[in-house]
């Protein structure tokens, strides 16, 4: 439990409005709203002035929230391993997903090879005729200079691809640790 909902617990166990409370304390309602809502805190002052109101001790307040925190702690600590899920995973992964994750892999190498042949293609070209292996016409350099360009289109959509591969294998981890750790 919050102290927020702590406070509002208090509140309501002695019949009163937050306006009530506004009153007593010189805050608006709306401060003791998001006192409530633990969008605030309110200060040491106020905080002793709330517990004498509610008879409560500002530890009693306050431990409250320890509790809640510790209760959130014992909770992560509980959960178990599932055996069954991690089996399932692992059948599943190597089955259906190592396929496609191949089939994936290589064709996003397949797209930064193209992309960069094309980008490096004038060089080839160039240093082909620099070592004298074979004259090239001039529709020869014309295409080269081309296919440069469109390597260069190319490579912003392989480097999103690329990310967005990246970002989807994380969210697959993700969501299989999610699998195999169970409450």
């Amino acid at each position: 439990m919050s102290l927020g909902q702590s406070l509002k617990e208090a509140r309501a166990a002695m019949d009163l409005t937050q306006e009530e409370i506004a009153k007593r304390l010189y805050v608006t309602r709306q401060t003791v709203s998001r006192w409530e809502q633990n969008k605030t805190l309110p200060n040491i002052f106020v905080l002793q002035e709330l517990s004498s109101l509610y008879g409560l001790s500002i530890d009693e307040l306050i431990s409250e929230t320890k509790k809640s925190i510790q209760k959130k702690e014992e909770e992560v600590s509980m959960k178990k391993f599932n055996w069954f899920a991690l089996a399932g995973v692992l059948l599943f992964n190597l089955l259906l997903v190592s396929v496609v994750a191949l089939t994936t892999i290589l064709l996003v190498f397949a797209l930064w090879l193209i992309t960069g042949t094309f980008i490096v293609s004038p060089i080839i070209l160039l240093g082909a005729n620099v070592m004298g292996a074979q004259s090239f016409s001039l529709f020869q350099s014309f295409a080269s200079i081309l296919l440069c360009l469109a390597g260069l289109v190319l490579y912003p959509l392989a480097k999103k691809t690329t990310q967005t591969l990246v970002d989807s294998f994380k969210k697959y981890v993700k969501y299989n640790k999610k699998m195999v750790y169970s409450e």
